[in-house]
C-alpha cells in the first residue's frame, strides 16, 4: 500500500466531470426526477469512494504506467466520458444529455464504470474489481431508473 500518482492521475480524470455537475448543474430537470431506491445510491456512493480510494493507495497496482489492451480500454471509456461532458457543456447542459447519446442510454454511467473496471484489471487489483462491482450494482440501475423517466416523460408529452 501507498500512494501511486497513476492510480491518482485515473481517480482524478473521472473525478472531474463531477466537479463539473456542481458547477454547472443541469438545466429543466423534471419535477419527480429521483434515484431509483436508498439501496442503489447506498451502493452507489460506496463503489465511488472504494474506486477512488484504492486507485489512490494501491500503488503495488498502479506504480507504474504499462499499455496493454487494458490500459488502452480504460484510457479510450475516460476520453469517451470526457467528451460526453464536453457535449452536455456545449450544448446548454440539458438534463436529457447525462442520459442519452444517440441509441446508447445511459453512457456517462457506462464509461466511467468500464473506465474502473478496465483499470481494475488493467491493474490486476481485485479490491478494484469489487469497488467497480459495487459502484455497478448501484449507479447503473440508478441511472437507468432516471432515464426511463425521461423517456417516458417525453412520451407523455408529444
Amino acid at each position: 500500500m501507498g500512494f501511486t500518482i497513476v492510480g491518482t492521475l485515473i481517480a482524478f480524470l473521472l473525478l472531474i466531470p463531477n466537479f463539473i455537475l456542481i458547477l454547472i448543474p443541469p438545466k429543466q430537470i423534471p419535477d419527480g426526477f429521483r434515484n431509483a431506491g436508498i439501496l442503489f445510491t447506498i451502493l452507489e456512493r460506496l463503489g465511488q469512494a472504494g474506486c477512488l480510494v484504492i486507485l489512490v493507495i494501491f500503488k503495488d497496482n498502479f506504480q507504474k504506467f504499462t499499455i496493454n489492451v487494458w490500459s488502452i480500454l480504460m484510457v479510450l471509456c475516460i476520453l469517451l466520458y470526457a467528451a460526453l461532458w464536453m457535449r452536455y457543456v456545449i450544448k446548454g447542459q440539458d438534463i436529457s444529455l447525462l442520459f442519452s447519446f444517440g441509441v446508447i442510454p445511459i453512457p456517462m454511467a457506462l464509461a466511467p464504470v468500464c473506465a474502473f473496471g478496465f483499470a481494475a484489471v488493467w491493474g490486476m487489483s481485485p479490491w478494484l474489481g469489487i469497488a467497480v462491482t459495487v459502484l455497478a450494482a448501484g449507479h447503473i440501475p440508478n441511472s437507468w431508473y432516471r432515464y426511463r423517466f425521461l423517456t417516458q416523460l417525453q412520451k407523455n408529452t408529444k
